[in-house]
C-alpha cells in the first residue's frame, strides 16, 4: 500500500520486509496455530460455569494503609535499582543504552519490580472502583510510583501494561464494541509512539519515522519464514532451553544464548545484536512448534494443553479473590504475547513463585467486607 501511494522511506534502513516474498507455508503456519487456539478455547468455554464479576467487587475492598506500605516498598526498590544501574547521569544522559546494558546482574530485582508494579496498577484500579471515598493523596502517591517504575522499566510496554491492569475491574465486565475497539487501538498507538520517542532518545521524532518503525516492529512472520527456508522440522530441539537457565541457579553453567529460542536464533541470524548488546529478535510460537514438535499434526498436543491451562484460569478468575483475577490477566497477556516468543519461558518459574507469594499475602491488601458494607 505504501508503494502504491509513492511512499518515500525516511528511516536509514528503508523497507525491511517485503510481503510479496513471504512464503505460503509461513502464512499457513500462523493461520493454523490461530485456528487451533480459537477452537480449543471456544470448546473449553462450553464447560465453564460463569461466576458474576460483580460478586468479586462487592465482597472485597482494598486496605488503604497496606496499599501505601506496598507502594512505598516498590518505590524504595525502584530507587535502589535506579542508583545501581547508573543513577541520574546515566538514565537522563543516555536512556536507551542505560536501559539495554546497565541492567545486567540485576535481573531478579528487575523482574520483581516489573511484576510488583503490574500488581500495584491492578490494586489501584480495584481501589478506585470499589472504595466509597477515594484518598486522593494516596492515589497521587501510587501514580508517582508507577510513573517512576515505568521509566526504569522501559516505558514502551509499561504504559500499555499499567493501563490494562488498572482497567481490569472495568474491562472484566465491559462489552467490546467497534467504537471502543477503535478508541483502544488509537490510544495504544499514541502511547506506543510516545514511548518509542522517549526510548530512542528522540530518534523517532516524526510521524513517518514512527509509522515505519511500527510496521517493521511486528516482524515475527518474516522471522519464521527464515527458519522455514533454512531449517527442517525437528523434535524437542530447543524445549530444554528453559531448563538450561534454571540449572544455572544451582551452579551448572551454560551459554546465555542457549536459555531461550529467540536468544539462540538471534545469535545465529543477528549476532551483532546479541553479542554486542544482548538485544533479541523475537521469533513466534510457530517457530518453536516447528523445531520441537515436528510436523503440523503434532502441534495440536501442546496447543491443546496450553488452551486447557488458560481456560482453567479463566474459570477461576472470580472465585478465589482479586489476586486470582490478577493472575488470570497476567497469564492471558503472556498467552497473547507468546505469539511473539516461547511457549515455556524460563521466567515462568519465577512467575509461579511470585503468584504463590501474592496468594499468601493478598489477604493483607484485599479485605473481605460484610454484607451490610457492600
Amino acid at each position: 500500500m505504501l508503494e502504491w501511494v509513492g511512499w518515500v522511506y525516511v528511516l536509514p534502513w528503508g523497507k525491511t520486509n517485503d510481503w510479496s516474498k513471504l512464503s505460503n507455508e509461513a502464512i499457513f503456519s500462523f493461520a493454523y496455530v490461530f485456528t487451533l487456539f480459537f477452537f480449543f478455547t471456544r470448546f473449553f468455554e462450553i464447560f465453564i460455569s460463569q461466576t458474576p464479576a460483580e460478586n468479586l467487587f462487592q465482597k472485597y475492598r482494598v486496605s488503604p494503609s497496606t496499599l501505601f506500605f506496598f507502594s512505598a516498598i516498590i518505590l524504595l526498590g525502584s530507587i535502589y535499582f535506579f542508583q545501581v544501574t547508573g543513577g541520574a547521569d546515566a538514565w537522563f544522559g543516555n536512556y536507551s543504552d542505560t536501559y539495554l546494558e546497565n541492567k545486567k546482574g540485576y535481573g531478579l530485582l528487575n523482574f520483581l519490580l516489573i511484576m510488583a508494579s503490574n500488581f500495584l496498577a491492578f490494586v489501584l484500579g480495584f481501589y478506585w472502583r470499589t472504595q466509597r471515598r477515594v484518598g486522593w493523596l494516596l492515589v497521587i502517591f501510587v501514580l508517582v510510583v508507577l510513573v517512576f517504575c515505568g521509566f526504569i522499566q522501559g516505558v514502551k510496554s509499561r504504559i500499555f501494561y499499567f493501563a490494562i491492569f488498572f482497567s481490569v475491574p472495568w474491562l472484566s465486565v465491559a462489552k467490546l464494541t467497534i467504537k471502543k475497539g477503535a478508541l483502544i487501538f488509537f490510544g495504544f498507538t499514541l502511547a506506543f509512539s510516545f514511548a518509542m520517542y522517549f526510548r530512542s532518545n528522540g530518534f523517532y521524532s516524526t510521524p513517518k519515522m514512527l509509522l515505519e518503525y511500527f510496521l517493521s516492529y511486528f516482524n515475527t512472520i518474516f522471522l519464521h519464514d527464515m527458519i522455514l527456508r533454512d531449517m527442517s522440522p525437528d523434535i524437542f530441539l530447543t524445549v530444554s532451553y528453559p531448563l538450561n537457565k534454571w540449572l544455572t541457579f544451582v551452579g551448572v553453567p551454560s551459554e546465555e544464548y542457549m536459555h531461550d529460542i529467540s536468544r539462540w536464533l538471534t545469535s545465529i541470524y543477528y549476532p551483532e545484536q546479541w553479542f554486542e548488546g544482548s538485544a533479541t529478535q523475537q521469533w513466534p510460537i510457530e517457530t518453536e512448534l516447528y523445531l520441537n514438535y515436528g510436523y503440523y499434526i503434532f502441534w495440536v498436543i501442546p496447543i491443546f494443553i496450553y488452551s486447557l491451562f488458560i481456560c482453567g484460569l479463566y474459570s477461576l478468575r472470580y472465585r478465589l479473590g482479586p489476586v486470582c483475577l490478577f493472575i488470570f490477566v497476567c497469564e492471558l497477556l503472556f498467552f497473547l504475547s507468546m505469539f511473539r516468543g516461547s511457549m515455556l519461558q524460563w521466567i515462568a518459574l519465577f512467575n509461579m513463585m511470585f503468584y504463590g507469594v501474592l496468594l499468601l499475602s493478598g489477604r493483607l491488601l484485599f479485605v473481605r467486607v460484610n454484607k451490610d458494607e457492600c
